[in-house]
């Protein structure tokens, strides 16, 4: 957890560190790419002169996203976009959740090559290939429990990972948006 102390290196490291997964989190709801980039400017102001209003903001990365949440949301009140109260159980429009899953499979993909051999290729095989897990039991030599068991094992050291890596919000069992930690566990291995 970020603190923003009376230091403007703080805010300023935070900045550095943020930067990219806010930008990344304003790019799936703004079109333009010009237009995000200047709400990102406005959010690290509004941080700044609460700063500067002697205001203590103890957990600095979730701050950030509530201002760029409420940011984005005043960007459209600006525009004229009418801001009625929308179900919470509505599905998000397919194309953000298209981008979205994108995103999220590149990452995906990085750590997935990063687990130990027979781990990643019993993934490889079963979530990216489509190879039935016992078809592939019978390729490798081993009992279909055999290779249900280093599925699952893989499953959840990817889980460990990207949790290590990104914040993930699920809902009904779909990810519904996720962002880079500030500073993570993973130093930087899903770049």
């Amino acid at each position: 957890m970020l603190q923003l102390t009376q230091n403007r290196e703080d805010l300023t490291k935070a900045s550095g560190d943020l930067q990219a997964s806010l930008r990344a989190y304003l790019r799936r709801r703004i079109a333009d790419s010009s237009q995000a980039d200047d709400l990102l400017q406005d959010i690290f102001v509004k941080a700044l002169l609460s700063k500067r209003a002697g205001r203590q903001i103890d957990n600095l990365t979730g701050w950030l996203y509530a201002a760029a949440r409420t940011t984005v949301v005043d960007y459209y009140r600006s525009q004229g976009v009418s801001m009625e109260e929308l179900d919470e159980n509505m599905p998000e429009q397919q194309a953000d959740d298209l981008q979205l899953h994108a995103g999220l499979a590149s990452c995906l993909q990085v750590f997935i090559q990063q687990l130990p051999d027979k781990y990643r290729d019993t993934l490889m095989a079963t979530e990216l290939q489509g190879c039935s897990l016992r078809h592939l039991a019978d390729q490798e030599g081993l009992s279909l429990s055999a290779i249900k068991s280093r599925a699952a094992r893989g499953r959840s050291m990817l889980k460990d990972k990207v949790l290590a890596c990104c914040h993930v919000e699920i809902q009904d069992g779909l990810v519904t948006d996720y962002h880079r930690h500030a500073v993570t566990k993973c130093g930087r291995k899903c770049d």
